[in-house]
């Protein structure tokens, strides 16, 4: 009789550990969730935040070659370490901008006239996604491979769902990988930033180039 009730305890102690573990995975998965889905709200709140402020800087520009100034300033402003330039069509091939920081640039301005063609600039400009350094190579980005190995760069469309005007490329020491979530931050602004230079005449910025 006393085994058999021994057999009976141990029967429940078992099916009561097996609840246990299934209940303790049921509260780990729960937990990953709200974490993940913390995580995910801060990296909106924090995309909605620089958007909400990037286009309050532009409202103040007065015009194009301020606007670009400004934008890039905003860039810089908002991923550590990250340069960017501009770079949009025009009739007669694509003007660059860089905004002047004082310090001398991994990549001069003059340098991207013989790394891109107005093919690979309409190219990219024209895409529906952010283009990796291997993507703009494949493409024909003819970088300077001594300069390419100390950087780590990326387009991003301007307007991606409109008519193509240019893309934003940025780039940053190579030890400081670009991030998916930073870039995705920046991609956020894209289509403002492409309405907000529509808004000024295209006439040619006194620090582009021409190719």
């Amino acid at each position: 009789m006393a085994t058999r009730d021994n057999k009976r305890a141990l029967k429940v102690i078992r099916s009561l550990h097996t609840c246990q573990k299934k209940q303790a995975g049921k509260i780990d998965v729960l937990c990953r969730d709200m974490v993940s889905a913390h995580r995910d709200f801060s990296s909106k709140l924090a995309t909605t935040s620089f958007a909400a402020s990037y286009y309050e800087s532009l409202l103040g520009c007065t015009g194009r070659e301020d606007l670009l100034e400004t934008a890039v300033r905003g860039i810089r402003g908002a991923v550590k370490e990250i340069d960017a330039a501009i770079f949009l069509l025009s009739e007669n091939g694509f003007d660059v901008h860089i905004a002047d920081t004082g310090v001398a640039d991994p990549v001069e301005k003059r340098q991207f006239q013989n790394w891109f063609t107005r093919e690979l600039v309409r190219s990219v400009s024209q895409m529906n996604r952010i283009c990796s350094l291997d993507q703009l190579l494949h493409m024909g980005l003819q970088g300077a491979p001594a300069t390419l190995k100390t950087i780590l760069l990326a387009a991003i469309p301007l307007g991606r769902f409109g008519k193509p005007v240019g893309f934003v490329l940025v780039y940053r020491p190579a030890h400081r990988p670009l991030q998916a979530e930073e870039l995705s931050r920046l991609a956020a602004v894209s289509s403002g930033l492409h309405e907000a230079i529509g808004s000024f005449q295209k006439t040619p910025s006194p620090n582009s180039i021409r190719s």
